[in-house]
């Protein structure tokens, strides 16, 4: 993979494409009108960034995942957001792909918020993948994305983290909307009780997400956030109850969630490779969906693809979504 992460002439072509079908996006939703005795300052647009996940899968959609990349970064949004899996699920776990996909990264000139996946550790146990430890890769993972400040570039964005344990969980805030990235992974969130290792990982996530997230929400910028927008890898399954459960903690967690913050609340996840957004999140008291909590899956291999978000919380639809993809070399009779 290495080899394909210099820009080509290929990806130059690509690029000029992917900005034409990203820069519809701009445009693409009407003017807000505020609602009577709201005023807005004209200075101040809706927040707009753009996010991606379950990319690159294999070699040919870097190249294309490269201009995806190039075409957003151009038009200046405050981060890209990356949520988990940088990798299939059954092919080699091992440091040179981690490696590349820094060096992608950090070729990326606005912060990239990136959340790990399980691709990149919790499968690397299956044979396909190379049978390895998966704490073992995890800790890979923070060594080469976290501990390295010019991958991601998170600084720039006034981050507060969970603690040095838990690189990969941290917030920010960004024109008084608080975001969150949370360390919760498809694969039942890790949780294997055949396996004691695995199990104490869970726990320790499991208590270090649930921790900060109420930290944050105490916090002096979570009291004054205007709309809550939280990031990770893992389809948790809304559909399915009781569901999976690795993921039972979270789901009782947001429900509780929305008794305590007020304003909207927007969950960015991937892992099933299909852009959706909907308000999947019930009320167990009403029997009916929380209309303030939406949901935004975004698309994935072997889709090239992310989504524009605009965050404007005073909106009827405080989330508004935009899919783009890019076009494969192949698609366009490429060499």
């Amino acid at each position: 993979m290495c080899q394909h992460l210099r820009f080509s002439s290929a990806a130059a072509r690509l690029l000029i494409i992917a900005t034409l079908l990203i820069a519809p996006a701009v445009h693409a939703q009407a003017p807000t009108v505020p609602p009577a005795g709201v005023t807005t300052a004209a200075s101040s647009p809706p927040l707009r960034f753009f996010a991606l996940g379950d990319l690159p899968y294999s070699e040919s959609e870097v190249v294309p995942l490269q201009a995806l990349l190039a075409a957003a970064a151009v038009q200046h949004p405050p981060f890209i957001a990356h949520v988990g899996d940088i990798k299939s699920g059954g092919s080699r776990c091992g440091d040179e792909q981690l490696r590349a996909i820094a060096a992608l990264f950090r070729a990326v000139p606005v912060p990239l918020v990136f959340t790990p996946g399980d691709n990149e550790w919790t499968d690397c146990h299956r044979l396909t993948a190379g049978g390895l430890d998966p704490r073992l890769r995890l800790a890979r993972v923070r060594e080469v994305f976290y501990d390295d400040p010019t991958v991601l570039r998170l600084d720039a964005l006034g981050l507060t983290r969970a603690g040095p344990r838990f690189p990969e969980i941290y917030g920010f805030v960004v024109d008084r909307v608080l975001f969150l990235a949370l360390h919760i992974v498809g694969s039942d969130n890790g949780r294997d009780l055949h396996d004691p290792a695995a199990m104490a990982e869970f726990t320790a996530r499991e208590e270090a997400n649930q921790a900060f997230l109420t930290r944050m929400l105490a916090s002096a910028p979570g009291r004054e956030a205007r709309a809550l927008v939280l990031m990770m890898q893992a389809d948790p399954l809304f559909e399915r109850e009781p569901g999976q459960q690795g993921f039972r903690g979270l789901k009782d967690r947001l429900i509780a969630l929305m008794g305590q913050f007020r304003g909207p609340v927007l969950l960015i996840h991937g892992d099933t490779h299909r852009y959706r957004q909907d308000h999947p999140l019930l009320d167990p008291v009403r029997g009916t969906a929380f209309e303030r909590f939406t949901r935004v899956e975004v698309p994935g291999a072997p889709i090239v693809g992310g989504v524009w978000i605009t965050v404007d919380p005073q909106a009827p639809e405080p989330f508004h979504a935009q899919p783009v993809y890019a076009t494969s070399l192949d698609s366009m009779g490429s060499q």
